[in-house]
């Protein structure tokens, strides 16, 4: 099926929904909604609104929709390209949208599901999900609610949410429109993975349910849109290829592709998610290493001989290079109780991070195929650290997480002496093939400008993030011109500008590496069908323009 149709949603009192009106008083009362964690300075906008529900948000729409008013979208502002930070008219806050509302066993698929508003953090799904706490479901007053609540808690099993980006304080919703990976997308692949279904509110004001596998696109490539008078909506799919690696540069786009897999990822440009159905999966027992070695070419062939070893499944496979370290040894030296880990091994110059499942009640546990595989790199599994138990989880991953920290602070510090310094962290994926030669390209080119950088993250999907952390202004110029010469490598790769963080306002001017002009276009079309106006998130993707 192709054709859908959007209803209408109850009108509630215009004057009655919490609004803020005035940059000025905005700017000096809710500052903090001025932008995300890009820092990118937001231009002068009027309206600052607090919807409770659908029925408050599709009366704004409606309203901003009749004064010609362009709306920009924010949950938990934690993203890195700008995409929450107005650029005139109205913000519209979704942070009340924050209640998880169903949680069901789906017995044709065999998995568990929950059904959340887009607000809810990943952080507290997480939490309740562990603990199989749902203080929203005592309150409920829906009989089968209640029945699926008490039958998970019954379940003796326990289950998480598979998709693991970095930022847990990120919403729900957030992590869709961004189509949102992190470490764990090596094994499980990003959020569109483990999307069930979405309700989506148009800019007319009207909604779309959607579950996964109910919408198709036509074999010509079109969904058809009927709203509530009776007016269809053609909408046609780009044409173009998905690179072959982790991308979220533009709209997804698949021959008969799924109508849910149009609204993930495309970064609020075409509809506000209001509600999200993801699915869970069972827990297993966990443990993580992480393994030193002498250089960063060794980490790189050890992680290529990894993913050559079949009988390895590993959840994520993860880099720290030698400068990386060098910066977590020198917060050890003077804050030792931030790090929580043993002393870094001095003679370590790279180190793999790994995850993998294992069974902690077996007699003996077997890692010959992991100690064959760093051994044939010249490695020694002797020489790593080891951790299972829950506590310890949590610490490796802190641990994880303290290097982009770090660079955050170095930052922070040298922004007081030049205020438009920040850093440059690459978010470019490319094919299996060319990890080897984007590394040695990343390596070379920094060190031969003498810049000061460090490189973590999502080695196993080709995914390394290069953070270039300039000294002055001269510095900050030479490090734009190297993203960008660093970015048409990854393109001539077959590779994506944005593997992970979208494109927001900030990378919106490397779009055109990756797609023609014609390709675009085809994006804007989309946008144009759905969003007439043009009202929706101005400026995010590609530059906002007002139709007739």
């Amino acid at each position: 099926m192709h054709e859908i149709i959007s209803h209408p949603l109850p009108q509630t009192d215009f004057s009655k929904i919490k609004c803020i009106e005035g940059f000025d008083r905005i700017r000096s009362e809710y500052s903090a909604y001025l932008c995300d964690e890009s820092k990118l300075t937001p231009k002068p906008f009027n309206f600052l609104f607090f919807p409770k529900n659908e029925p408050e948000l599709s009366t704004i729409l409606g309203e901003m929709q009749r004064r010609k008013v362009h709306v920009t979208i924010a949950g938990a502002r934690t993203g890195l390209v700008g995409g929450c930070v107005p650029a005139d008219g109205a913000l519209i806050s979704l942070e009340l949208f924050d209640q998880v509302q169903e949680i069901y066993y789906h017995t044709d698929c065999h998995e568990w599901r929950v059904r959340a508003q887009t607000s809810v953090s990943l952080k507290s799904l997480e939490t309740m999900l562990r603990f199989k706490q749902f203080t929203s479901f005592d309150q409920s007053t829906d009989t089968l609610v209640k029945q699926n609540f008490a039958q998970f808690k019954e379940d003796p099993d326990h289950y998480f949410y598979p998709p693991d980006p970095t930022e847990m304080s990120a919403s729900l919703g957030g992590s869709v429109v961004t189509n949102a990976s992190g470490a764990r997308t090596y094994r499980y692949g990003p959020t569109r993975s483990w999307v069930r279904g979405l309700r989506v509110c148009l800019a007319n004001g009207e909604y779309l349910d959607i579950p996964r596998g109910k919408y198709f696109a036509s074999p010509s490539g079109q969904f058809v849109v009927w709203n509530s008078k009776c007016e269809a909506c053609n909408v046609t799919i780009p044409d173009y290829a998905q690179p072959k690696t982790k991308s979220t540069a533009g709209l997804f786009a698949a021959p008969q592709m799924d109508l849910v897999d149009l609204f993930i990822g495309s970064e609020g440009i075409l509809g506000i998610i209001t509600s999200v159905e993801v699915a869970l999966l069972k827990k297993e027992e966990k443990v993580s290493i992480i393994q030193f070695l002498d250089s960063d070419e060794q980490a790189v062939q050890l992680t290529m001989a990894l993913r050559a070893e079949k009988r390895l499944q590993l959840d994520f496979l993860e880099f720290y290079s030698g400068n990386a370290l060098n910066l977590l040894r020198n917060l050890q030296k003077t804050e030792p109780s931030t790090v929580g880990m043993p002393a870094i091994p001095e003679n370590a110059k790279s180190a793999i991070f790994i995850e993998m499942s294992f069974n902690p009640h077996a007699d003996h546990l077997d890692f010959s195929i992991l100690e064959g595989v760093v051994s044939s790199c010249g490695a020694d599994l002797a020489r790593s650290w080891a951790g299972y138990e829950s506590r310890e989880l949590d610490r490796f991953k802190v641990f994880r997480h303290m290097v982009p920290e770090t660079i955050n602070s170095i930052l922070a510090e040298r922004k007081k002496q030049y205020p438009g310094i920040h850093k440059l962290g690459t978010d470019m994926a490319v094919p299996d093939e060319h990890l080897e030669t984007m590394w040695a390209l990343y390596q070379s080119r920094c060190d031969a400008l003498g810049l000061e950088w460090a490189a973590f993250g999502h080695i196993g999907n080709n995914h390394i993030h290069v953070n270039i952390m300039p000294r002055n202004m001269e510095e900050l110029e030479k490090g734009m011109q190297l993203y960008a010469e660093f970015a048409k490598k990854t393109v001539e790769f077959g590779g994506a500008v944005s593997a992970e963080h979208g494109i927001g306002k900030i990378k919106s001017h490397f779009l055109p590496l990756m797609f023609t002009p014609a390709q675009i276009q085809q994006m804007r079309s989309v946008k144009q069908a759905l969003d007439p106006q043009g009202l929706l998130n101005p400026n995010d993707i590609f530059s906002a323009e007002v139709y007739p």
